[in-house]
């Protein structure tokens, strides 16, 4: 349910502190991937000149990088809670 999807009359929550600056997270961590995998590939490709295939495949590594990395990390954000002990399904504390 989205938080603006509230009983009529109740103002919606705003956007808390913590979320926007785990998302702004979320975009250093892959700017960073990709950047380190274009910087290394610029790098190799002077060192061996063989310009633009470590480029091509840093800008790969680094986006293959970028998308796993979000994936752990947004992965813990979307399990499931079982309702009646907060906990994982299936835990009975």
């Amino acid at each position: 349910m989205h938080k603006a999807d509230g009983p009529a009359g109740k103002r919606p929550q705003l956007v808390r502190t913590v979320d926007v600056l785990r998302l702004l997270g979320f975009g250093w961590y892959f700017g960073a991937c990709l950047g380190v995998g274009i910087g290394g590939g610029i790098a190799l490709d002077r060192w061996l000149d063989t310009e633009p295939g470590f480029i091509l495949g840093g800008l790969l590594l680094g986006t293959i990088t970028g998308f796993y990395g979000l994936f752990k990390m947004l992965m813990p954000l979307y399990r499931v809670r079982d309702h009646r002990t907060g906990g994982p399904p299936g835990s009975s504390e």
